[in-house]
């Protein structure tokens, strides 16, 4: 399996070593759990996984760097020997982190939902690693505007400083009330148009589960809903909980396109 441009929509499974996933059926609490969802996923279609060690959602504390790297420590190694080509994207917003699994375990991508900093873009282009630049600022009067002009200048910036391969993910639940994050959603296509890969992390997220008053366990359907209007609109990847329903969507809708 390699990490490569693709016409489709591809699925990145979420692997959580946190005890503190707002999603409580995601959290992973051996190696041998972790090993075994991976294997279910990749069964079930993911073209990568995506692990965190640090838990990023709303009111997280964060975790020391050398905290982070252990729980990483004990399921990296593992991964590699068992998928040595599978691409593997680690969410971290520490930039000892990003370079400790870029050099120790050869990962792919730095998903950073922090926005970076000049040491993580250095980092993640000194290994040609691809990076997730995630637009986690808060919106002043117009969603559309203000997100495409953050990304043109951005990633521009970033190309500039040697840093080639980059993702733009709109950053759903950071810095967003609720009508923003979907008006951010209907930026995939602007932003596909423009050239850029995006990402779409709404998997179970509470701009689903706010609007069904449900919980994040009961919010598969509303994510599968908003997966296939991301997939609707060209976006690159889907980071998801569950890896078969996501992969259904992309399929249906290749199915729908191709009549």
């Amino acid at each position: 399996m390699k990490l490569a441009d693709c016409d489709r929509t591809r699925i990145m499974g979420i692997i959580n070593l946190t005890p503190d996933s707002f999603y409580k059926d995601s959290r992973m609490g051996s190696t041998d759990a972790v090993m075994a969802q991976i294997k279910l996923m990749i069964d079930n279609g993911a073209d990568a996984i995506d692990i965190g060690a640090c838990s990023t959602r709303p009111g997280f504390t964060a975790i020391p760097a050398e905290e982070e790297i252990k729980r990483l420590e004990a399921v990296l190694p593992a991964i590699r020997a068992e998928y040595p080509d599978l691409p593997i994207s680690i969410d971290t917003f520490v930039p000892q982190v990003a370079e400790h699994c870029l050099k120790e375990w050869h990962v792919d991508i730095i998903n950073d939902i922090s926005g970076g900093s000049q040491e993580m873009y250095r980092i993640a282009a000194m290994y040609g690693a691809t990076y997730i630049l995630t637009y986690n600022e808060g919106i002043k009067e117009d969603v559309a505007s203000e997100m495409v002009e953050f990304f043109r200048l951005k990633i521009s910036e970033l190309h500039n400083v040697g840093l080639k391969k980059v993702i733009a993910d709109p950053g759903f639940g950071f810095s967003k009330t609720l009508e923003q994050n979907y008006q951010a959603l209907n930026c995939i296509d602007a932003l596909h148009r423009m050239g850029y890969e995006t990402l779409v992390g709404v998997s179970r997220k509470s701009m689903i589960y706010k609007v069904l008053h449900c919980t994040p366990q009961e919010a598969l359907n509303g994510t599968t809903v908003l997966h296939t209007l991301a997939v609707q609109q060209k976006a690159s990847w889907l980071r998801v909980h569950d890896v078969k329903e996501a992969v259904e969507v992309v399929k249906i809708m290749e199915t729908i396109n191709n009549i």
